[in-house]
């Protein structure tokens, strides 16, 4: 029994150790989050958070030029935090009834340290595709100990003006400026790619 559990663990060990390489990741749902802050009449920032739908990034921690994002976010998914609010933002603002989702395409990544980069990509939102970089810092890569799965996690950090989407609503209350923060985990999956879920971004 002994030898097994070592054999185990020295396997756990190397993989623990084992590049992830030209390796596709599906998009962990329930570790990866996506939050936002716009100004609220000055007062404060009025803080949301949504959810990635599906899709997929590919990472190759020796050549970070072959990394690839495609992102569904859900924007179903909305919460600020209080129903009504919630609500009114996802129907007055998202037009949810029409745009369901939004996608967030890389074009390509470069590396600017050791474990940070740049993400340039395009985002689809309300209908309109415009081009949003994502500053991403590289955590960490590695098995599981509890679900023995692959796993990449990274940070992000973005900002855009919500009128180049033509969301322009109530302009006097609402900031245009918006700041986007992305925490992230992805599980090894060669069919991560073929299995993504499709946007509804009309």
């Amino acid at each position: 029994m002994k030898r097994v559990l070592g054999s185990v663990a020295a396997l756990l060990a190397m993989m623990g150790c084992a590049s992830p390489r030209a390796s596709d990741f599906r998009f962990d749902p329930v570790h990866t989050q996506i939050f936002f802050m716009v100004d609220h009449q000055g007062y404060a920032k009025s803080t949301g958070r949504l959810h990635v739908k599906g899709g997929f990034f590919r990472f190759d921690a020796d050549d970070w030029s072959k990394a690839q994002v495609d992102a569904t976010i859900d924007i179903a998914s909305l919460d600020m935090g209080d129903s009504g609010w919630s609500s009114k933002v996802r129907s007055a603002y998202f037009d949810v009834s029409t745009y369901p989702t939004a996608r967030y395409v890389s074009t390509s990544v470069e590396k600017t340290g050791e474990r940070s980069g740049v993400v340039h990509g395009e985002l689809t939102l309300l209908g309109r595709t415009q081009p949003v970089d994502l500053q991403i810092t590289f955590n960490r890569a590695g098995v599981d100990g509890y679900t023995l799965r692959y796993i990449a996690g990274f940070s992000a950090t973005a900002s855009f003006r919500r009128s180049v989407f033509g969301m322009t609503r109530t302009d006097k209350d609402i900031g245009d400026d918006i700041a986007v923060r992305i925490e992230t985990e992805g599980v090894r999956d060669d069919a991560a790619q073929e299995n993504a879920t499709p946007a509804e971004t009309h």
